[in-house]
């Protein structure tokens, strides 16, 4: 992908991040703002009908204490005043109180005189309080107590808003000689008025008629508060009342309409897509900036990167008189070019002289490689064969062949040779297989030196082996006295890769580099024992076929600063008097001209080395001895 193509990307994935966040910010944050400021009207509503509700109680709790101090009344109640009914409690009386009940009641709380409210024609209706005309506990309470005190009371003709005042003398002193009680049917005309007074529509509904509303309704009135129902239209906010013992008698309802949040969802749609309209003119004037100043410019010295690679003219130049980075970096390119033919052409010029040398220097330093275990096997072969008791032998022999009269001797000499016959015979049996490793070593030199003259003429062969065998064969060669220095561990995967064909000796001359080099850094840094892991894959890089090969030691490490050196020729981090530094070289060198690679890593001393090989692969060959019958 090109860069004005991920950079448009970038850009609109940034612009779309923003218009995102913009949206995201306007609905947790700002349309909640409105629907809470929509449930706050509607509260304050329902406020303002309480406040109505309560102004209600009272008026008619002033116009009930002027009843209640009258002197007359107060007669009245002493039996007194027979005559009062007649003079004051007169059905005019009652109209001009505007009121729907009126009742006197006696200290000990019978009824003395109590008027209901009148029909469409003028007759007076019967109404009994709480349905059998008997006070609630709160009222009993001010009848006895001679207090004012105001509520919600149960008729059978509907919930009355009532207040009621102690009956005094005239001049506010008591005793108190009953209660007189005054209140205003909750009906069509009192809710208008309410609403009206509250600037809201209000409806009532009785309690009882809604038995799934009303459980929210009672826990909302014991915890004071109101119930809020939302819809996609309209906002209602509901209150139950109850009279003086708790006990609910209605529900006042609400219906706000939602106007403040649909135009806050309207503001909130035009502002997203005025900034969606806005961040489409600015991604646009932002790519047209960026194509003319950056992305151009950049293309154009990518395109010239390109041609340089694929026609391998280190003679064509950008040209590029800009003054900033761009026209830096074209110039540098330039001159990186420059540097790079005239070392090219001195690369050229020295390397028919290195080449012959290069190859030298590897044929040796593999030929060390395999001669260590061959010296330390005939070593091991001369030290064996000298401590055979040969010489004594032959005089036991000799006494033996002669005869000796005392059968002790005899007896004591023919042991010693029947010992020396089975020691002879062990060391017979250890000198033939320290002679098979012998001509095993002599054959891996032949190989190296065949390989060699290969390479000289065409690819290494190959050989159909499977990872794990060139595993082995290569350990095999390592000399004992490093071998017993290593923890060999191999993947379990490997041993799922059936054979491949393989440039087998050279792989395993690899695999020996880098095993021998394991265990002598683990000497010299004084470690007894060192792991060393290998994983065999099969992958694919750039549509060709790989063999890869990781091979990790626990060992002594490579600083970071060696890392970029490790396969430099005459490059070793072991001790500079005992290696050459030719190893990883040669196998590099190798590898690259196997079409494949080598790789090191470290994350540094004391933590150990990682080595990853990739070696192209073809199909399986017959073996060479089938190809040769």
């Amino acid at each position: 992908m090109r860069v004005r193509a991920k950079v448009t990307i970038l850009l609109a994935l940034l612009f779309a991040a923003l218009i995102a966040a913009q949206w995201a910010i306007q609905q947790r944050l700002i349309l909640p703002r409105f629907v809470e400021l929509e449930r706050d009207s509607a509260r304050t509503d329902m406020q303002r009908v309480v406040l109505a509700l309560g102004r209600e109680q009272q008026a008619l709790n002033a116009q009930a204490a002027d009843w209640g101090n009258w002197q007359q009344l107060w007669k009245y109640t002493l039996g007194r005043n027979p005559g009062f009914v007649q003079a004051s409690l007169t059905d005019i009386s009652f109209r001009t109180a505007k009121i729907d009940y009126m009742a006197v009641i006696a200290s000990d709380g019978r009824f003395l005189w109590k008027h209901g409210p009148d029909d469409r024609a003028g007759r007076t209706l019967a109404l009994r309080l709480n349905g059998n005309d008997q006070l609630e506990a709160g009222w009993k309470q001010a009848l006895a107590s001679g207090q004012s005190v105001s509520g919600l009371i149960a008729t059978d003709r509907g919930v009355l808003v009532a207040s009621g005042a102690p009956i005094l003398d005239g001049f506010g002193r008591g005793p108190a000689r009953g209660l007189v009680i005054m209140g205003r049917l909750l009906n069509d005309h009192e809710l208008l008025r309410l609403g009206n007074q509250a600037q809201v529509v209000l409806d009532v509904r009785p309690w009882g008629t809604d038995r799934t509303g009303e459980a929210r309704l009672r826990q909302a009135l014991t915890a004071g508060a109101d119930v809020l129902t939302e819809t996609d239209s309209t906002t209602r906010i509901e209150r139950a009342f109850a009279n003086l013992t708790g006990a609910p008698l209605l529900t006042f309802g609400i219906n706000v309409p939602r106007t403040i949040s649909s135009r806050g969802a309207e503001a909130v749609k035009y502002s997203t897509r005025l900034l969606g309209v806005a961040a489409c003119i600015a991604l646009a004037a932002l790519l047209l900036l960026l194509g003319r100043i950056v992305l151009g410019p950049l293309a154009r010295v990518t395109d010239h990167a390109q041609r340089i690679a694929a026609s391998d003219d280190l003679a064509a130049r950008l040209g590029y008189e800009r003054r900033d980075e761009l026209g830096t970096l074209a110039r540098t390119f330039d001159d990186m070019m420059e540097r790079l033919a005239r070392s090219r052409r001195e690369l050229i010029d020295r390397s028919f002289e290195s080449g012959a040398a290069e190859n030298a220097s590897g044929i040796l330093h593999n030929l060390g490689n395999a001669m260590t275990p061959l010296s330390v096997n005939i070593s091991g072969l001369q030290q064996q064969l000298k401590a055979v008791p040969v010489d004594e032998l032959c005089l036991a022999l000799e006494e033996l062949r002669h005869g000796n009269p005392d059968p002790a001797r005899r007896q004591d000499l023919e042991q010693f040779v029947q010992l020396a016959a089975a020691e002879l015979a062990h060391s017979i049996a250890q000198t033939d297989e320290k002679l098979r490793n012998i001509v095993e070593q002599t054959n891996v030199m032949q190989a190296v030196l065949a390989e060699q003259r290969r390479h000289q003429r065409n690819e290494p062969l190959r050989q159909s082996m499977a990872p794990v065998e060139l595993i082995a064969r290569g350990l095999q060669q390592i000399a004992p006295v490093h071998r017993d220095r290593l923890v060999i561990e191999v993947a379990p995967s490997a041993a799922a890769i059936s054979a491949r064909a393989l440039p087998s000796t050279t792989l395993g001359m690899v695999v020996q580099n880098l095993a021998q080099n394991a265990a002598e850094s683990a000497a010299q840094a004084n470690l007894e024992r060192v792991r060393l892991h290998f994983e065999v894959a099969q992958v694919a890089v750039d549509g060709l076929q790989m063999l890869r090969l990781v091979v990790t030691d626990d060992g002594a490490g490579i600083p970071s600063e060696q890392l970029p050196r490790l396969f430099q020729k005459g490059f070793s981090t072991k001790s500079q008097a005992t290696n050459s530094g030719l190893g990883l070289h040669w196998c590099a060198n190798t590898l690259h001209a196997l079409g494949g690679s080598i790789h090191a890593h470290s994350d540094g001393p004391g933590r150990g080395a990682r080595f990853e090989i990739l070696v192209p692969l073809e199909a399986a060959k017959p073996p060479i001895e089938e190809r040769a019958a």
